[in-house]
């Protein structure tokens, strides 16, 4: 649940090259210009998967864009099921008719398998693998080529091997922590997950902030992994 300060989850990233954005819930363009990203320049949208508070905003991202008058494709990735739900979102309101000039965006799909390829750009490496959500989503892993960090998405998921294998040895995972129900994790099993896989640095993300004591949260976390645990924040920023 967004709370004041604190809204649904979605990732910006911006190289000297390239930007993209992983999952678009609400206000994108606002929110890219508050973080100091221009929105012309986005490129690349990753969608994990075709629950609202990922999608929702998908429409208004376009609708923006074009009103800004960008006529750069915007390119969207992610598996069959949540290409259809965020073309079908978009096309509810008829852009490519009544929107002059519109530049429909070229979807892309990302086959649901281990270490699937998504973005291969000169400076970065984008690659994915299934997770263990309610329906088909995906984790996403992103390398720095000039440097040789790496940082992690769990997008929502429950515990599984597939992520640690992502995560080896990853500079960064941001891992959700919405609980310890089906399709989801906890903090605790956030924490085992980082431990595991030997990762640097663990982002707590998409956690309940309204009903949760963040302290405890982040407590929980630390008590099964050694290495430095955050919560991540809105417009808060990780350099790699």
């Amino acid at each position: 649940m967004p709370t004041i300060g604190h809204d649904n989850t979605y990732l910006a990233l911006e190289s000297e090259q390239s930007t993209l954005l992983i999952d678009c819930a609400g206000s994108p363009l606002l929110k890219l210009q508050l973080a100091g990203i221009e929105p012309s320049r986005l490129e690349y949208v990753i969608l994990t998967h075709r629950h609202p508070d990922h999608i929702y905003g998908f429409p208004a991202l376009m609708l923006g864009l074009w009103l800004l008058g960008c006529r750069t494709l915007v390119q969207v990735f992610g598996e069959r099921e949540t290409l259809r739900a965020a073309q079908a979102l978009l096309d509810i309101f008829h852009p490519t008719e009544e929107w002059p000039e519109f530049c429909p965006p070229a979807y892309h799909e990302v086959q649901l398998k281990e270490n699937s390829l998504v973005l291969d750009l000169p400076d970065l490496l984008v690659t994915a693998s299934p997770a263990a959500h309610i329906i088909p989503s995906l984790m996403i892993k992103i390398l720095n080529k000039a440097s040789g960090r790496t940082v992690v998405y769990s997008g929502d998921t429950a515990p599984c091997e597939s992520l640690v294998r992502l995560a080896h040895g990853a500079d960064v995972l941001i891992h959700e922590a919405s609980g310890e129900y089906t399709g989801h994790s906890s903090a605790t099993q956030a924490g085992q997950i980082a431990q595991r896989a030997g990762v640097k640095t663990l982002y707590l993300i998409h956690y309940p902030a309204l009903t949760t004591n963040l302290n405890a949260l982040l407590a929980q976390a630390r008590e099964e992994f050694t290495g430095e645990v955050e919560l991540a924040r809105d417009f808060a920023t990780c350099e790699f």
